[in-house]
C-alpha cells in the first residue's frame, strides 16, 4: 500500500494553500522568455510552459508542468517505488516497454478527442455547445429541470471533466433557470451532479482505462452499457429535483 499512501499524502500536501507547497508549484514568475516566430514562449520558476500570441492571434495555452500530476506525484512515486519494491532493471524495463505500449494508441485517440472538444467550444455563446443548450432549453421550458443534468453529463462526454462541464455549461443552466422560472441553486445542482454522471461515457477517460487495462477498440462496447446506468441515474435525479 506505500505507493498508493504516498500518492495521496503528496497529492494533499502539494494541493493545499496553506502548506507553501501549491505556490512554489504554480510560480509564475518568468524564467526565460522566447519569440518562437509564431507565437511567444515564456518559462515560468516553477517550469509552466506558456505560449501566447499564437499566430498572431489572441490565442495562448499553458501547461503547469510540476502542478499537472504526471509527475508530481504518479511519476515521482514510480521512481521513489523502484528501490522501495526492490525492482530489477529487468522488471523496469519491462513495466516502461509494456506502459508505452499499451499507451501509443489510446494516445492518438485522446489527441483527436481533445481537439474535437477545443472546436466544440469555439464561439462563445454562438459555439456548438451553448447552441444546443440553448435548443434544449428553448424545445422544454418549465420541464428543464427534468432533462439540466443531461446537459452537464454532455459537457463532461466531451470534456472528460466535470470542472469543465460545469465551466462550459453553469452559466447557460444559470440563464435558462432564470428565463423559464426555475430556482437557479436547484438548476446549478443538477448541472453538477450531471457532470459527474457524464464521466461514465467519457470517451477519454474510456481509452484511458481501456489502456491501462490492455483493451483494444472497445471504446463503442463500453459506451453502449454504461449509457444506461447514466440515462437510469439521471432519471432519479429529476425524481429527486421534483421533492426539492
Amino acid at each position: 500500500m506505500a505507493p498508493t499512501l504516498l500518492l495521496i499524502v503528496i497529492l494533499i500536501v502539494t494541493r493545499i494553500k496553506q502548506l507553501g507547497l501549491k505556490g512554489m508549484l504554480n510560480d509564475a514568475t518568468p524564467m526565460w522568455n522566447i519569440h518562437l516566430g509564431f507565437a511567444d514562449l515564456h518559462i515560468s520558476q516553477a517550469l509552466i510552459i506558456h505560449i501566447n500570441q499564437i499566430l498572431g492571434t489572441d490565442t495562448a495555452w499553458a501547461y503547469k508542468t510540476l502542478y499537472v500530476p504526471a509527475l508530481i506525484p504518479f511519476f515521482l512515486v514510480v521512481l521513489v517505488s523502484i528501490p522501495f519494491l526492490k525492482m530489477s532493471s529487468h522488471q523496469v524495463k519491462a513495466v516502461f516497454s509494456d506502459t508505452a505500449s499499451r499507451i501509443k494508441t489510446p494516445f492518438i485517440a485522446l489527441i483527436g478527442a481533445l481537439i474535437m472538444v477545443k472546436f466544440m467550444m469555439i464561439g462563445g455563446d454562438h459555439s456548438p455547445i451553448m447552441t444546443t443548450g440553448n435548443a434544449f432549453a428553448d424545445l422544454l421550458g418549465k420541464n428543464w429541470q427534468y432533462c439540466a443534468a443531461y446537459l452537464g453529463a454532455l459537457g463532461a462526454f466531451f470534456s472528460g471533466s466535470a470542472t469543465v462541464s460545469n465551466l462550459t455549461f453553469g452559466a447557460i443552466q444559470q440563464s435558462i433557470a432564470h428565463t423559464v422560472g426555475l430556482p437557479e441553486t436547484i438548476i446549478l445542482a443538477l448541472q453538477s451532479v450531471g457532470g459527474a454522471m457524464g464521466n461514465m461515457v467519457c470517451i477519454n477517460n474510456i481509452i484511458a482505462v481501456s489502456a491501462i487495462l490492455g483493451i483494444a477498440n472497445k471504446e463503442g462496447y463500453i459506451i453502449k452499457r454504461t449509457v444506461i446506468p447514466m440515462i437510469l441515474y439521471g432519471v432519479i435525479v429529476a425524481i429527486v429535483s421534483t421533492f426539492l
